[in-house]
């Protein structure tokens, strides 16, 4: 997960196969970031976050969600509210429900970051070494990501690091 104010990574998860989806690490990745943030207003992701498991912990913790509709999404809630609210607010307004979905284009440049900056697979072999380069990776990310904050915006990092 990145954050979309400073586009730093929030929270990773390090898949040990690459068959893995995305989505069964959406709950405590949320978690983590919620734990980081003072507070969580948006939720952007693609089709393969779509659930309504996923909208309801999204606005458990005060944000609203945004998940890209699969072609044959319904508006049936099946006892989710944030689903159904989710949809409607598409239907109704699908210009704003765009302009707040396409906020995710900062993770994609950050996964783009990631993948330049480190073109070379993994290369520990163990399962918690590979834990361990991945959590490596990203901080670096953060590192370089709030050295040009610190530069271009004069944010002080180190406040920054800590709200």
């Amino acid at each position: 997960m990145v954050g979309l104010k400073y586009k730093l990574i929030s929270a990773f998860k390090y898949a040990r196969k690459s068959t893995d989806h995305d989505s069964p690490y959406f709950e405590s990745l949320l978690a983590e970031t919620v734990a980081r943030y003072s507070r969580v207003d948006l939720v952007c992701g693609d089709s393969g976050f779509l659930s309504r498991g996923n909208c309801d912990l999204v606005a458990g913790v005060g944000g609203v969600p945004r998940f890209y509709p699969k072609k044959n999404s319904l508006l049936c809630s099946r006892g989710s509210r944030a689903w159904r609210k989710m949809l409607e607010e598409l239907s109704l307004d699908p210009q704003k429900w765009l302009e707040d979905y396409h906020k995710r284009s900062n993770t994609e440049g950050c996964f783009s970051t990631l993948k330049r900056d480190n073109p070379l697979p993994l290369r520990k072999q163990l399962d918690e070494r590979k834990q361990q380069e991945v959590f490596t990776r990203a901080c670096n990310l953060n590192i370089k990501r709030l050295c040009y904050l610190n530069y271009l915006e004069d944010i002080n990092a180190r406040e920054t690091w800590h709200k």
